[in-house]
């Protein structure tokens, strides 16, 4: 039996085939896609906040946020205030403690015992001046002490012949005057030298500065060689184991201040370390161009650390009147874009930030002029935390 071949498909018939399956293949692929469309997608979980956030002027943060942070609140209220004052000043040296050293006449200054830094006592030779006036003053007391000795050897003469009967007692009495007078003329003579602040003691015409306190020659203003006038300071000496700090307290708060009040002083290159002193004296004068009174502090300065001229910054705890005022804790207050600002509740897990004018403070809490009212709960604990979190 012969079995009938089928004839091979030409090309056209291959190629129609090919075209038919990739149709039957697109139209199940978009059957597939069609059906993806438009299945529902699940719902997604709603995203938690863990970090605080604007919204209307109010700042929300979560629960989380307030435990981590240990946020926490403080009332309002309307307490008595013992303001501390926070001012500036500088270092000056004891008034009682200081010597300016200069000559009462024009002279040359021809040696300098004593330079800056080095220390000196009571009564020592510091520098010495060349000056012809006083040559001249002590070379008139010469004359008057030798024109007195020929005074005295002739008034002794003429007594003892007087006594005598040998001559008039008129003679005697005469001599007797004459002395007189040149023991006045000597006195005055010997007074002017000192006026002039020399001796008859050592070199004719060399004045000796002898400095008046122990201490330190702080400032040195004239150098040797260089001539002296009654007007000019050779050189300043000071005792520096006690110093004086001027405070700069504005009028509006020195009747708060009083004599014995205390302060605590630093220095803003050691802040680190805290001087403590009380105020020894509040000027009786306001400065008319600054409207500002000086408030005198003295402190001990066993170590030399407080220098003259040094700025200072310092705290004065003062004990004047005490006023009733609508205060918050200072921890409460922080500054946004520079101005005093707080958080004030406005909710549960909500704070609205207030900007605040502020009045005096003490160590423990502020003074509100403006802003708050009593009763309302601010942010105490916790307020750098939200600060960074909004206001970056």
């Amino acid at each position: 039996m012969t079995t009938a071949t089928l004839p091979p498909p030409d090309a056209a018939q291959k190629k129609r085939w090919l075209y038919a399956g990739a149709g039957v293949l697109s139209v199940i692929v978009l059957a597939f896609v069609a059906r993806g469309a438009f299945q529902p997608e699940p719902p997604s979980a709603p995203v938690e906040r863990v970090t605080p956030w604007m919204e209307d002027g109010v700042i929300h943060y979560p629960a989380g946020f307030a435990s981590r942070e240990k946020i926490t609140f403080g009332t309002a209220e309307e307490t008595e205030l013992t303001p501390n004052l926070y001012v500036t000043g500088q270092v000056v040296l004891d008034g009682r403690r200081v010597s300016a050293l200069g000559a009462r006449i024009e002279g040359r200054l021809r040696a300098l015992h004593r330079i800056e830094g080095e220390r000196v006592e009571q009564g020592e030779i510091v520098a010495e001046l060349e000056s012809v006036e006083l040559g001249r003053a002590q070379a008139d007391v010469l004359k008057a002490r030798a024109k007195e000795e020929v005074a005295r050897v002739d008034a002794d003469r003429e007594r003892k012949l007087a006594d005598a009967k040998v001559s008039a007692e008129r003679d005697a009495q005469f001599a007797e005057a004459n002395l007189k007078g040149l023991i006045a003329e000597r006195v005055a003579t010997e007074r002017t030298v000192e006026a002039l602040g020399g001796s008859m003691n050592g070199e004719l015409g060399v004045l000796k500065l002898k400095s008046p306190i122990a201490g330190k020659v702080v400032e040195l203003k004239r150098r040797r060689g260089e001539t002296v006038s009654p007007t000019d300071t050779v050189m300043v000496v000071a005792d520096l184991s006690r110093v004086w700090v001027e405070l700069t307290v504005f009028e509006r708060d020195v009747p708060g201040v009083r004599v014995g009040d205390e302060v605590d002083i630093k220095l803003p290159a050691d802040k680190g370390h805290v001087f403590h002193g009380t105020v020894a004296h509040v000027s009786e004068v306001i400065d008319r161009d600054t409207r500002a009174a000086h408030v005198r502090v003295e402190l001990e300065n066993p170590d030399g650390r407080l220098r003259s001229g040094l700025s200072v910054t310092a705290v004065v705890h003062t004990t004047g009147p005490r006023d009733t005022r609508l205060t918050i804790p200072r921890s409460a207050v922080t500054r946004v874009d520079g101005k005093p600002t707080v958080f004030v509740s406005a909710g549960t897990d909500a704070v609205e930030p207030r900007v605040l004018k502020l009045g005096p403070e003490d160590a423990d809490d502020v003074a509100v002029v403006e802003g708050l009212k009593v009763g309302e709960q601010v942010v105490t604990s916790g307020v750098l935390a939200l600060k960074a979190e909004v206001f970056r």
